[in-house]
C-alpha cells in the first residue's frame, strides 16, 4: 500500500487544524534527517518529493511516499513513539 506523508505532519509550527497529525512534544523533536532514519530502520521503503500541502499551498514542505502494509494512522503513531 503506497501511504504519503507531508513533513508539514510533523511541524510543531502548525496547529492541528492546519495539518500536524502528531503531538507537539513529537513535532518539536523532528527533522527530515530524523524521519529518513526511522523509516530506515523500520525497513520501509521510500521516496522523498519537494511539494506544497495542500492547507498551506504557500509553504514548502517535503512529500514522503512510502510503501507499507499498515495503515497512515498506525505508521503515525510509529513514528510519533519515535520521536518523544
Amino acid at each position: 500500500m503506497t501511504l504519503t506523508l507531508y513533513s508539514q505532519y510533523f511541524n510543531p509550527k502548525s496547529s492541528r487544524r492546519l495539518g500536524r497529525r502528531v503531538s507537539l512534544a513529537a513535532a518539536r523533536n523532528f527533522t527530515d534527517g530524523k524521519l529518513e532514519e526511522i523509516l530506515k530502520s523500520m525497513n520501509i521503503k521510500y521516496e522523498i518529493r519537494d511539494a506544497r500541502y495542500p492547507r498551506i499551498p504557500w509553504e514548502k514542505s517535503k512529500m514522503f511516499i512510502v510503501e507499507a502494509n499498515v495503515k497512515k494512522s498506525t505508521l503515525l503513531s510509529l513514528i510519533e513513539r519515535k520521536l518523544s
